[in-house]
Formats: structure tokens, C-alpha cells, sequence
């Protein structure tokens, strides 16, 4: 009996020794994880654009306390890289753990990738035409005759070579579908390339005008006549070639239309005169294309001279 006492101390110091030493392996285990954390550009210089396909995310591999990985929030690590004094041009940044923002207790022991090649160019602006759309059919016999965008142009910025290369902006399309008169509608704009932005308004007004379709017409033979005094015209018949709304069109007969060609009352006549042509009263929206002589030679009469 005495000599269990006797040991009694010395298992306690046993106890104390296994406890302590459990304790010292369980704290020096560790677990590892991998997180995908976006890289962010920090003092970017305002006269400088990013452009090309730059590495928006890194993947990295932290090591920390088991209890420590189980705890880790989204957010909580990040890649930051500083651009403060960055020229124009192609910049190589290597990524390394000083560059990681990560909680205390964490270790980064891989980046993937851990270097990223960066492309700055200088900022442009440029003003550019904004073109209008539209998509369907208006009703059957209508057509769209003009588009228009209030304002015209819009100012666009980004790097300097993809300012350069845009030509135009678009915007959103307008339905024409069935319709048989325009109207005016408040429009977004868009651009072709997602590195440039608008500078201002990003809305514009867009009007169509819808109208009756034009047709094409060629009167043959129509023949010329003298206005302001007798002459001698060669040749003495014209093709005139008009353009109107089709009913109109369809309507005009070959008398309502007279190619002639006007001299002065009196004095010298040129050898060579231009063709006009005159459209009879109740033919709106007519107009001539074409007038085939577009000008004919002259031979004035005689002027008559009056007796005394």
C-alpha cells in the first residue's frame, strides 16, 4: 500500500507529460485549401486604361490551423497589386504573398498564376455617329424612308487603340412591324467593344418616318418643246424617268409630263440648252430622276422685226 503512494507522484508527472505532449502535436497540425480570389488593381494613374485579356483572378493555396480553414470566409483573402507610377505600355507583376491580404494564422503557400502581364494604353476620346435600328416590316406598300438620332454623335472613351478602330455606336432596335406611319422613341446606346465606355447621356431619340413606297418610272419619247420663242430643237423627244409615291406613280399618263426647253425672249441663244421637265398640277410627292437627252441642241427662228 505504501509503495503505490509512493508512486502516485510520479504518475501524475506522467499524466501532465502525455497531456502536454497531445497538446503539441494537436497544435502543430495544419490543413491546406485552395481559393480562386479576385486580383484587384489598387492607385491605377487616371490617364491610363487597361486593355487586352488581363488576368481578373488568382488561385491560391493558404495553409492555417484546421480550425482556422474550417472558418474561412468568402472575401477574406485578396490579391492586390499597385499600380502607382505605372507607364504606358506592357507591365510584368509578379505575385507574391506579400502582395496577399489574408487573416492572421493563415500561410500562402501557392498563386496560380503567379505572374500576370498587364497592358496600359493612354486614354482617348473620340466623338462618333450614333446609328439607329430597326427590325420588322412595316404594313404591305409602306417603307422606312429616314432615320434619324437626336443627338447624332456621342462621345466615347477606353484605350487609345480601341478608340481608334470604333467607327459608330448602335442603338437599341426600334419595332417597325405592321406600321404605316414614324413616331419618336427614347433609346439606350450601345458599343461593339466592352473595354470602351459613353461619356455623357447613354439615351438618345430616335425617329423614324415611315411613308408610302416609291416607285420607279421611265416615260419614252416625250417630245420637247421651245418656251420663250420659236427654235429648232435636236432631238426633238426625251426619256424622263420619275420617282413618287407608287399610287401617284401608277397614276401619272405620258401628258402629264412636258420635258421642254426655255429660251430668252430676245438676243443671242447658247447652241446648247439644259432639258426641264414640268409635272401637271395634282401630283405630289413626284419628282425626276432623270431626263435623257439632259440637254439638246438649239437653233433659234429669226427674231421678227417690227415694221415702222
Amino acid at each position: 500500500m505504501n509503495a503505490l503512494r509512493g508512486d502516485t507522484p510520479l504518475r501524475i508527472a506522467s499524466l501532465v507529460l502525455a497531456v502536454g505532449l497531445w497538446f503539441g502535436i494537436a497544435g502543430r497540425q495544419t490543413a491546406e485549401r485552395g481559393v480562386v480570389v479576385p486580383v484587384e488593381l489598387r492607385n491605377v494613374p487616371r490617364d491610363l486604361e487597361l486593355t487586352g485579356e488581363a488576368v481578373s483572378s488568382v488561385d491560391i493555396r493558404v495553409r492555417a490551423s484546421p480550425s482556422l480553414i474550417n472558418s474561412l470566409q468568402p472575401g477574406a483573402i485578396r490579391a492586390a497589386i499597385d499600380l502607382a507610377g505605372a507607364h504606358e505600355g506592357e507591365r510584368i507583376v509578379q505575385l507574391s504573398p506579400d502582395e496577399i491580404e489574408a487573416p492572421q494564422g493563415f500561410r500562402v503557400i501557392k498563386i496560380t498564376p503567379s505572374l500576370l502581364t498587364l497592358n496600359l494604353e493612354r486614354t482617348m476620346r473620340k466623338t462618333i455617329p450614333v446609328r439607329p435600328r430597326v427590325i420588322g416590316r412595316p404594313a404591305a406598300g409602306f417603307e422606312v424612308a429616314e432615320l434619324t438620332s437626336d443627338p447624332a454623335e456621342v462621345e466615347v472613351a477606353g484605350p487609345r487603340s480601341r478608340v481608334q478602330e470604333i467607327e459608330s455606336a448602335f442603338t437599341e432596335p426600334l419595332s417597325v412591324e405592321g406600321a404605316s406611319s414614324g413616331g419618336t422613341e427614347l433609346v439606350s446606346v450601345g458599343l461593339e467593344d466592352p473595354l470602351l465606355r459613353l461619356e455623357g447621356g447613354s439615351r438618345v431619340k430616335v425617329t423614324t418616318v415611315v411613308r408610302e413606297a416609291r416607285e420607279t418610272r421611265a416615260f419614252e419619247g416625250l417630245r420637247i418643246v421651245a418656251r420663250g420663242r420659236a427654235a429648232r430643237l435636236e432631238p426633238t423627244r426625251a426619256t424622263v424617268t420619275v420617282t413618287g409615291p407608287a399610287s401617284v406613280v401608277r397614276g401619272l399618263a405620258p401628258g402629264d409630263l412636258q420635258p421642254f426647253v426655255a429660251l430668252p425672249g430676245q438676243g443671242a441663244v447658247l447652241p446648247r440648252l439644259p432639258v426641264g421637265v414640268e409635272i401637271a398640277p395634282g401630283h405630289a410627292g413626284i419628282s425626276v430622276l432623270e431626263t435623257r437627252p439632259a440637254e439638246v441642241s438649239v437653233r433659234a427662228q429669226p427674231e421678227r422685226r417690227q415694221r415702222p
